[in-house]
């Protein structure tokens, strides 16, 4: 049997009431971490956010295309290129409504 090597390898124990752990667990799983990552981070008294519904992750990522496509415009236009007032006016539309939608998200 080969024995691995762990980049931590002192294992720390220590006790909790069942309520305890349940309150650990439900504020572990908010944050998507393992128990063991969010032990640790709690310990050198780093901030530890709860993960994103998924609601806010995909207008991230929708906002991400929309950045992207922002920058493409960008290169386009140093390029010369020009862009239809029509195109531009539903580019702002688009991106007016995303932030609608981030805002209505966060404020819920």
């Amino acid at each position: 049997m080969v024995k691995r090597s762990r980049k931590r390898s002192v294992e720390i124990k220590f006790f909790v009431t069942p309520k305890e752990k349940e309150e650990l667990d439900a504020r572990v799983k908010k944050t998507g971490l393992t128990r063991s990552e969010f032990l640790r981070r709690a310990s050198t008294g780093a901030v530890i956010r709860a993960m994103p519904q998924v609601e806010i992750r995909e207008l991230i990522t929708e906002l991400s295309h929309l950045g992207n496509n922002v920058n493409q415009i960008a290169h386009r236009t140093n390029m010369g290129y020009q862009h239809t007032v029509e195109f531009m006016f539903e580019l702002k539309e688009e991106i007016y409504n995303l932030i609608t939608d981030i805002r209505n998200e966060v404020i819920q």
